[in-house]
């Protein structure tokens, strides 16, 4: 079976894509813009790796969504939900509700038409499809958005940042599955739409070099990156599962605890992982105008994305370097540093303007 490589580029992209071509058995799939990767299927790697204008090749790995189970229905709730209040987002409101920040939700799209999302979904794009129809075929993303900034009272039902501007970039399929080029081009189409704030609900237990670079690329660029640690803490034999890009140090890694604040025991472990968020039973907007309550670290890496959209609104000189540093303070220490990073995310210091 052909496989999907990315191709890692010494010289500029059209030198190498020119080399692709004359060596025969590359079908060119896609020449990135702002990194040095050529995604092409080979049939024939035969000397290929060896030649000066190319540095590696790697597989174009896998990534998935992280959510674990779902819990259908379309309750109406009378309160601010138990997940934004446990971590002081209301606390925040009156100075800061994200207003004018860009928080890109690199997923499965965003149902943009759902009544408790009006208004925020500002744009977007189809990364695997090449057009302007981000429209959620999964779900997922469309929860993720509810959670960094949905605003609905009649459903009960607030994100982090309810004014927050929201951006679909679809690079998940209907099934939440995705890969690693497409991944990197939704960076590239977030740098080139100035989003601030990139949340990556998803991950792969693979390591890509390209997936590195882009990552860290984006975020010397000033994005400030949020991922989920991911949902492989059942297996407890492994002290360190955190998938990528949570396991890169310049993205803001996430694990979920529950809300009596203990970590799930899906959430994935490790000494990368930076900080804690509500993720179990995590009740957000749904496809078709509806709402269900799922677990996973993706609703965990919400909370901190859409916490970081309350920082950028009342800091908006802040560096994305400097924002990451701000969130190891905005914790409540709560166990060990592997299964809890810093601790819990808490937003009462930022509600005094610290």
């Amino acid at each position: 079976m052909i496989k999907r490589y990315l191709i890692h580029t010494k010289t500029s992209i059209d030198q190498a894509r020119e080399t692709c071509i004359k060596h025969g058995g590359v079908h060119i799939l896609h020449c990135h813009k702002y990194f040095p990767f050529i995604v092409a299927e080979i049939e024939n790697m035969k000397n290929l790796k060896n030649h000066p204008c190319i540095s590696h090749i790697e597989e174009d790995v896998h990534i998935r969504v992280h959510k674990t189970h779902t819990h259908a229905g379309n309750q109406v709730a009378l309160n601010v939900p138990w997940n934004i209040e446990v971590i002081k987002a209301p606390l925040v409101w009156p100075k800061s509700q994200g207003s004018g920040i860009r928080v890109g939700v690199l997923d499965t799209g965003i149902d943009y038409t759902h009544p408790a999302l009006r208004g925020r979904v500002a744009g977007g794009y189809n990364i695997i499809a090449q057009n302007r129809n981000f429209r959620d075929d999964n779900g997922h993303g469309t929860h993720i958005a509810g959670t960094i900034a949905s605003a609905n009272a009649r459903a009960g039902l607030f994100g982090v940042a309810p004014l927050a501007s929201l951006y679909g970039i679809k690079v998940m399929d209907h099934n939440g599955s995705g890969r690693v080029s497409d991944t990197i081009k939704g960076i590239e189409w977030a740098i080139d739409n100035k989003i601030q704030v990139l949340n990556m609900s998803l991950g792969s237990s693979k390591y890509s070099q390209a997936f590195e670079q882009a990552t860290r690329m984006a975020f010397q660029r000033g994005v400030i990156m949020v991922a989920s640690a991911g949902n492989e803490g059942k297996r407890d034999r492994i002290v360190n599962n955190i998938d990528y890009p949570a396991r890169f140090p310049w993205v803001i890694s996430v694990g979920a605890v529950d809300r009596n604040m203990k970590r799930a025991s899906f959430s994935s472990t490790g000494n990368r992982l930076d900080i804690m968020a509500p993720g179990v039973d995590i009740r957000s907007t749904w496809l078709g105008g509806g709402y269900k309550t799922e677990s996973g670290t993706s609703m965990s890496a919400a909370h901190v994305s859409g916490s970081a959209a309350l920082l950028m609104s009342l800091h908006p000189n802040m560096q994305s370097s400097m924002a990451k540093r701000y969130f190891m303070q905005l914790q409540s220490r709560m166990g060990a540093l592997r299964e809890y990073g810093h601790g819990v995310l808490n937003l009462t210091p930022l509600s005094r303007g610290r």
